[in-house]
């Protein structure tokens, strides 16, 4: 089980007789073992004799010890996951009687930044592979060097590596195979398209020990030789990083920001016109960038609203908040040609003024 920790992770203890429970929270990042010493404790007193369920929520805590900071670009090679981007988590729980507390069991989970929706319930599962599962489209820029340009990289899956698993590429135009094996590691990164098949595309199938496909995806490759293409990074749903290009044109444009103040010239006589008697200071500015997604099919409004409620996206590798609060998810039925278009506000000013 995968706790996604923006949703609430609810622990309950329930037992017959209790009077009140306790649990013990260890976190801890990295492949080691746990803590010796809790992370935190928490307990509680039964509600009354014939209400004796507690519950605790211990996704909070969890958030403290996961940092998506890093947006890794790998394009040919699957490797370990940062860290950072995943915390360990065991639960003890016990049960208090009149003898004491008892202990109940001990629950290993890995946990993730992401979230479940209201319609999933309490503590979804959002699954070992962290994007959903359908076709994507990628920049195909036939002058890139992949090795120097990786913000012309197809980006990465990153997934829970099943037991004995293994990786099948699948060339779109010439249906020839290649298999990868996983790296060592929990989580891996696995980048989407084979180098050598950026012209082309490819379908990725995740496989199980039996050689079983347990998920696919398809990448197509797109060629855009009159606008600018611009390169989004997010952290989804699953709390993995999720590449997603728009094709379309781009703008941007800036505003800028002062504080006006009166000035006292040297002489009221004698004073130099030149010098003017307003001044303005901490001048600074912020650009708004506006793109448009190209033409993309109705399972694409998942896509964006997962970016909309993202709190970690990079533009073209700087890291940006949307502007745009209000998403129409248009549907096929009613518009046959879908094109969405995003504001963003860099998460900077343009003067740098960081202390």
């Amino acid at each position: 089980m995968i706790i996604q920790a923006r949703s609430p992770y609810i622990i309950e203890v329930d037992e017959v007789g209790q009077l009140g429970s306790k649990i013990e929270l260890f976190i801890w990042n990295g492949s080691g073992a746990a803590p010796v010493a809790p992370t935190y404790k928490f307990s509680k007193l039964a509600p009354t004799a014939t209400n004796t369920a507690n519950y605790y929520n211990i996704s909070p805590y969890i958030r403290e010890y996961i940092d998506n900071t890093d947006n890794q670009n790998v394009y040919n090679v699957v490797g370990q996951t940062d860290y950072d981007q995943y915390a360990n988590v065991k639960v003890i729980r016990y049960k208090l009687t009149g003898a004491g507390y008892t202990v109940l069991d001990t629950t290993n989970y890995y946990a993730r930044d992401g979230w479940g929706y209201y319609e999933d319930g309490t503590n979804p599962d959002n699954g070992d592979f962290f994007l959903d599962e359908k076709t994507y489209y990628y920049w195909y820029d036939p002058s890139a060097v992949l090795a120097t340009d990786p913000l012309k990289r197809a980006g990465f899956i990153t997934v829970k590596v099943p037991t004995g698993g293994s990786l099948l590429y699948t060339n779109l135009v010439t249906g020839f195979s290649a298999s990868s094996g996983f790296g060592t590691g929990i989580f891996q990164d696995v980048y989407r398209v084979r180098p050598a098949w950026y012209s082309d595309g490819n379908q990725l199938d995740i496989l199980d020990s039996g050689m079983n496909t347990v998920a696919r995806y398809k990448f197509r490759p797109i060629t855009e030789c009159r606008y600018d293409v611009v390169t989004i990074d997010f952290i989804n749903k699953y709390g993995a990083w999720q590449r997603e290009f728009m094709f379309k044109a781009s703008f941007d444009s800036i505003e800028v920001k002062t504080n006006p103040y009166q000035l006292m010239p040297t002489s009221i006589m004698t004073y130099n016109p030149e010098q003017g008697v307003t001044k303005e200071f901490n001048i600074n500015g912020q650009q708004t960038i506006k793109v448009n997604t190209g033409w993309v099919q109705e399972d694409f409004k998942e896509n964006l609203t997962q970016l909309a409620l993202s709190e970690r996206i990079l533009l073209n590798g700087l890291p940006v908040t949307l502007k745009t609060k209000g998403l129409d998810r248009i549907k096929a039925i009613n518009k046959k040609d879908i094109n969405y278009t995003l504001e963003f506000l860099p998460a900077y000013e343009i003067i740098n003024n960081v202390l």
